[in-house]
């Protein structure tokens, strides 16, 4: 039994080859950097190298059939398993791969249907399911008409991307338009394919995972992203799991009505309570929150394989977990960044100092300024602060790492895997980690 894995620098790629490891399959991992944390698993029996899916992908399909070919073996299960954007131009040559090794990946019609956020919004739309009033727009002219009346607070997002990369938080209508213009820029997009602009949801972040079967959804579960970095726009570092009926009648409604076959993550913003959830985007592939799910006991790797070889599985019966996990240094990062920035007490002085020189007349200053003096005080109690820091901290309590494991500690040398990129690339940054930067422009 044996398993190919892409894309092995991530925390889910690992998550994987231990989940695959322990049931007895063999890992052979795969990445365009060296030093990814899964080429150090005691599960991977062999780690290669590939030319970067984006840039050269005709390079990437030779040197993948070349690895394939190398580790088969007559008769026995073998499984190729995606783990990001490289999933895209499998799923477009999986007539290249089919006759070689078993997989389990929606087609790249479906995979463009939902991965493009301008054509999901347009969908969402269509089919009346809950998602944010989003301007789709087929040209800059467009774009700076709708965004003039827009509601603001707002986010500029590139249609294409994973990772918060291409996202950004605008005010107003100059702001997003200059945004706009920036990452059509910075990504080199064409006009058909222009940012969009999508409103501010208050909220959280939710992630409802799910595991199709043609169509037939055979698992699902959903976690509460608790931090996420950086703050406010980033990726989920620290983790619990959650009961969301609604949510997860939304995504399989979608991704159904696609005949989906697969894996796939829907994200979503929900105030808590009544109100309904608000479906954000789809993430057309393994999540990178994945090391949640299978520490909670769904264990989508595995289900993966099995769909791939034996070509259906059963339904997995829902169960609960309060497990926590954490991306270490991140989370933690993420918990220091929201203490420094509680700006709340800090808005309640401000309101009371204007509040305080709006009041008219000497003798009404003089008697509010007691007011004053207490909104002060509440503001910078020591104790107050510490007991708010205190509660951020204790969500760390008693979770579960993506990378450390006692049974399998090496991964945890992944920390290298930057220090590879710079090598490469002369700097490190949130587009390089994720495979998310802008394509060079053509000379």
């Amino acid at each position: 039994m044996r398993a190919i894995l892409t894309f092995s620098r991530g925390w889910n790629a690992l998550v994987a080859a231990r989940s695959l490891g322990r049931r007895g399959i063999e890992v052979i991992a795969g990445d365009e950097y060296q030093f990814s944390p899964t080429s150090f698993s005691k599960y991977t029996i062999a780690s290669f190298l590939y030319p970067s899916p984006d840039r050269d992908p005709e390079g990437f399909l030779d040197k993948l059939e070349e690895i394939i070919r190398q580790y088969a073996r007559d008769g026995e299960e073998y499984v190729l398993m995606p783990f990001h954007k490289e999933t895209y131009v499998i799923a477009q040559n999986r007539a290249r791969f089919e006759p070689l090794i078993k997989m389990a990946i929606p087609t790249i019609e479906q995979i463009l249907q939902v991965d493009d956020k301008g054509s999901l919004a347009r969908m969402c739309q269509e089919r009346k399911l809950p998602m944010p009033a989003t301007i789709v727009s087929d040209s800059p002219d467009e774009f700076r008409r709708q965004a003039e009346g827009f509601t603001y607070p707002a986010f500029v997002k590139v249609r294409r991307s994973a990772a918060a990369v291409g996202v950004k938080q605008v005010h107003n209508a100059a702001e997003a338009i200059a945004a706009a213009d920036e990452f059509a820029n910075r990504f080199h997009v064409p006009w058909a394919a222009y940012p969009l602009l999508q409103p501010a949801v208050p909220g959280d972040d939710y992630c409802t995972t799910f595991l199709f079967d043609h169509g037939q959804p055979r698992a699902t579960m959903t976690y509460h992203n608790l931090r996420t970095y950086p703050v406010k726009s980033g990726t989920g570092v620290l983790r619990e799991t959650v009961d969301a009926p609604a949510m997860e009648r939304t995504g399989a409604a979608l991704l159904g009505s696609l005949g989906w076959h697969g894996v796939a993550e829907v994200d979503f913003r929900w105030q808590g309570g009544a109100a309904e959830p608000l479906l954000i985007e789809v993430n057309p592939r393994f999540w990178g929150g994945l090391p949640q799910s299978v520490a909670s006991g769904w264990d989508y790797p595995y289900l993966l394989y099995r769909l791939a070889v034996d070509g259906t599985v059963a339904p997995v019966d829902p169960h609960s977990s309060d497990v926590k996990t954490e991306t270490p240094v991140m989370a933690l990062l993420a918990t220091l960044e929201e203490i420094v920035s509680d700006n709340d007490r800090f808005d309640a002085i401000r309101s009371a100092y204007h509040e305080w020189r709006a009041t008219s007349g000497q003798a009404h200053r003089l008697r509010s300024l007691g007011d004053l003096f207490e909104s002060m005080k509440e503001a910078v109690d020591a104790k107050q602060r510490w007991e708010r820091a205190r509660s951020l901290l204790n969500d760390h309590r008693h979770t579960v790492s993506d990378v450390w494991s006692w049974h399998d500690p090496l991964p945890a040398l992944g920390v290298l895997y930057p220090l590879a990129v710079f090598m490469k690339n002369g700097k490190v940054s949130t587009e390089l980690l994720v495979s998310e930067e802008p394509v060079p422009a053509t000379k």
